[in-house]
């Protein structure tokens, strides 16, 4: 009998280290998988990349940004901007904006405005195009429950619902705006939703980078 209680046991041990092995391994492909997402993120947000338009004949320097609102009253999740800047043969340039703004699902629909805040005069923007989309996404909430043979299986205990608002904006920014923006100490970007008043901040990095794009040759 000792034996045999003794190979049950030697047994059960030898599942609960291939347990622990299994999810420590899960957890590190976890990590790592992260870790290359934030990499990739920090290599193409906050930089501007820079080639030629052959199609256009332009040189064309793109600069994407990311903002996240940390305001609990606010509707806004995150915020999105595209900066893009154009020049000619004719060395004539121009600059446009993609703003894709994240919402929560109760939010209002954003007015059609988007007001640039410049050492606190607020300018407008002339938009060219606006898009809106619903989103819903649905998760399963799982638990871990061990079974008679103390191996662990995932269990589904609900789901969890996420929507969200996403509205695009597109538009010109005037070329007094962007020399404006470059002598500038203070640079934000406003939207309305509703009784919301949205003002998004983006970080200094975002802003040196935005003057260095507007002072590129």
């Amino acid at each position: 009998m000792g034996t045999i209680f003794d190979k049950k046991s030697k047994i059960k041990t030898n599942a609960n280290m291939k347990n622990l092995h299994l999810k420590s391994a899960f957890s590190h492909i976890l990590f790592f998988a992260f870790v290359l997402v934030m990499i990739s993120a920090c290599t193409t947000t906050n930089r501007i990349f820079t080639e030629n338009d052959i199609v256009y004949s332009t040189k064309r320097s793109e600069l994407k940004y990311y903002v996240r609102e940390k305001d609990r009253r606010s509707p806004l999740f995150s915020l999105s901007q595209t900066l893009i800047k154009e020049t000619n043969s004719a060395n004539e340039t121009s600059y446009k904006a993609y703003d894709v703004l994240y919402l929560t699902s109760s939010a209002f629909k954003l007015d059609n405005k988007v007001f640039f805040i410049i050492d606190n005069e607020a300018y407008p923007m002339a938009l060219d195009r606006v898009e809106l989309e619903n989103t819903r996404n649905v998760s399963e909430n799982t638990s871990s429950v061990s079974t008679s043979d103390s191996t662990s299986v995932s269990v589904v205990t609900g789901y969890s619902e996420n929507n969200e608002k996403i509205t695009r904006f597109n538009y010109k920014i005037p070329p007094e705006i962007i020399e404006k923006i470059k002598g500038a100490g203070k640079f934000q970007i406003r939207y309305y939703s509703g009784p919301n008043m949205i003002t998004v901040k983006p970080k200094q990095l975002s802003i040196i980078r935005i003057k260095q794009l507007a002072g590129m040759e």
